[in-house]
């Protein structure tokens, strides 16, 4: 971007922000009850959860600005609240001082730190009185499992420029938990059909209904153009990164989920008459190579306009981010996509300009683009290795080794007889894959070597001796301790997914001035859906310079976790003689199953506060990362000195 058109940009945000804002934004909850869908099946019409409730998040313009200034905590406290509401089976009851702080490390920013998330006032009051005149609505529909809160301060913006902004959150048929099937969707669109019809019998807050649109966030776009389908009173629709636009290609489980709606013939793109604008994060394809594509946008007739922020993450779409002020870039995507997104429905519900001049300006920007993204549908040649792994000297095969590709985050691991298979494609032609197992030399290959070999690959590795320092504790009265992160969470947690097998997440346990003999592993599952017998390999690694060096576990410890199996897992480690005598960061690394796991089943170890973090990576052959700051896996071990 030129000086000149940094500084126009800037010149244009002050002078939208003053002609713009001439509200102050009210918020008001709603509770409704549709006795024409039985929510909770087989119950008598007197249970509480017998009809489908619904609880609509309203902010509107007003000119009082007398009544109680909401913190961010009285929005997103709302989530645990009807969590309780709408469920009979579980207790939530602290979901929200959880989240809260998984939310901040997932950003990026310490977990405590979330607290402070909490204390973030908004510019939204409570119960104010609506302003006079005829205002258009917007209906919001939330993204996966989300409401209102997810993006407040959008939805106050609007509020400030004239806009009532109905907010429908994402809850599934009973027990309220969201999925990608049709018939959870199609709850977020009837609920939305419901509200419009309730407020338009009352409308207490000077909605103008002849003037109404539709704005999606991710999964929420997927309902918001199923409601253009069937209401062509709509005018104007904003998706935020939705799943309108969806690429085939990452799982068969969600392709096969999009394709169901697809065929049930509930989208007619043909017939949309609304302006529809398409916003998109820059990094929607970093992680697979798309077969196809199911675009929305392209296939619509009517007026519209596309922006990706090339330098943008979904997470750029929502409040949280922003709030959190993580950084100068996220804050100024999000207020950028604010801004195109009030002045695209001012242009289309209040026919007022400013759209297209601050399109174009966007648009001088080298990390915005119009164009939509472009892809090869030929998927690269596969490329196979297999072979057996074996000890040099005694020619057994051995179980559970590690191969992958140095540094990039792909591999596999042999089953139980070392037999392996391992996918490349001809990218991968000459990279060095490694070879490793415990108590043995590692080996390197390129991977063009491997794949010459005529007959069936076979790997032989030599045994690694290794000197132990001989540590001596003498006691005579043994204290006990517990080390590490004693959290058994069951709202938050790290996952281990059913595509992920060889992934490896750890903590830090700090062991103290004494050495410390182990005499168990123990960690808490919060959710398993695996459908196979998990099994899991323990390590512990050296630590030198903050990252994970040397593994002192000279033997494979297999750890098995039954299929659905939650709660505390606990292994006896007394026979290894493993003694502690520095810090280390213990790791679980699933390396096979008794069985398939299926598509979208997960394994979710839990998560509580702890300064030290969560270290992952995907394979051996990769570098460790920590990816959340201040929350830490359920791990401890039971010590003595």
């Amino acid at each position: 971007m030129t000086k000149l058109s940094s500084i126009t940009l800037i010149l244009f945000f002050f002078i939208q922000s003053i002609l713009g804002q001439t509200y102050h934004a009210g918020f008001k909850t709603f509770q409704l009850k549709d006795s024409t869908r039985v929510y909770k099946p087989n119950t008598d019409k007197t249970d509480k959860l017998h009809y489908r409730p619904m609880d609509l998040d309203i902010w509107y313009p007003s000119n009082e600005s007398k009544g109680t200034r909401l913190r961010f905590e009285d929005l997103f406290r709302l989530h645990e609240e009807r969590a309780n509401k709408y469920q009979d089976e579980n207790d939530y009851t602290g979901y929200s001082d959880e989240l809260i702080l998984y939310l901040a490390s997932s950003f990026g920013v310490e977990a405590k730190d979330g607290k402070s998330l909490l204390k973030v006032k908004t510019s939204s009051f409570e119960n104010i009185e609506p302003a006079n005149g005829k205002f258009p609505v917007i209906i919001y529909m939330a993204g996966y499992n989300g409401m209102g809160w997810e993006n407040f301060r959008l939805l106050e913006r609007l509020a400030e420029n004239g806009f009532v902004v109905i907010s429908i959150s994402s809850i599934g048929i009973y027990p309220g938990d969201m999925t990608n099937s049709l018939a959870n969707t199609m709850e977020q669109v009837y609920d939305a059909e419901f509200a419009l019809k309730s407020l338009k019998a009352e409308n207490e807050l000077n909605m103008d209904f002849n003037s109404i649109g539709l704005l999606g966030l991710s999964w929420g776009s997927m309902s918001g153009i199923i409601m253009l389908n069937n209401h062509p009173e709509f005018k104007a629709m904003v998706s935020l990164d939705g799943s309108d636009t969806f690429y085939y290609g990452d799982t068969d489980e969600d392709d096969d989920f999009l394709n169901k709606i697809y065929d049930a013939n509930v989208i007619n793109p043909e017939r949309t008459t609304a302006s529809f604008f398409h916003i998109e994060a820059g990094d929607r394809l970093d992680e697979f190579i798309p077969t196809g594509e199911y675009n929305y946008f392209k296939k619509i007739n009517s007026s519209k306009r596309y922006l990706r922020f090339l330098k943008s993450k979904h997470a750029d779409f929502g409040s949280i981010a922003w709030a959190l002020k993580t950084n100068a870039e996220q804050i100024k995507i999000y207020d950028e996509i604010m801004e195109s997104t009030m002045l695209f429905y001012k242009k289309h519900l209040k026919q007022l300009n400013g759209f297209d001049t601050f399109y174009n300006q966007l648009l001088e920007n080298k990390d915005i683009t119009d164009e939509p993204y472009k892809y090869s549908t030929e998927k690269p040649k596969e490329l196979i290795i297999s072979g057996i792994v074996q000890d040099s000297k005694t020619k057994e095969q051995l179980d559970y080794v590690n191969i992958g590709i140095l540094n990039k985050g792909v591999g596999t691991v042999s089953n139980k007889n070392g037999l392996f298979e391992f996918k490349l494609s001809e990218s991968n032609i000459n990279d060095t894959i490694r070879i490793s197992m415990i108590g043995y030399k590692a080996k390197t290959f390129t991977a063009k070597n491997l794949l010459n070999k005529k007959n069936e690959t076979l790997i032989e590795l030599d045994e690694e001796i290794s000197e132990l320092n001989e540590v001596v504790i003498t006691a005579k009265n043994w204290k006990k301790k517990v080390l590490g992160n004693k959290t058994k969470s069951t709202f938050i947690g790290h996952v281990f997914y059913y595509e992920q097998l060889g992934k490896e997440m750890g903590i830090r346990m700090n062991v103290g001035r004494h050495p410390k003999i182990v005499e168990s592993f123990n960690f808490h599952i919060s959710y398993n859906r695996f459908s196979a017998k998990a099994i899991f390999r323990l390590n512990m690694y050296k630590i030198e310079n903050g990252k994970p060096t040397e593994n002192i576990v000279k033997k494979n410890i297999l750890i098995s976790v039954d299929p659905k199996r939650t709660g505390m897992i606990s292994t006896d480690l007394r026979d290894y003689d493993i003694v502690l005598t520095e810090d280390v960061i213990a790791t679980l690394e699933w390396i096979d199953s008794e069985g398939e796991v299926k598509p979208t089943e997960a394994l979710i170890i839990s998560v509580g506060l702890l300064t030290g973090g969560t270290y992952q990576r995907n394979t051996k052959e990769s570098k460790m990362k920590k990816v959340l700051k201040g929350m830490g896996l359920g791990f401890t071990m039971d010590v003595r000195y």
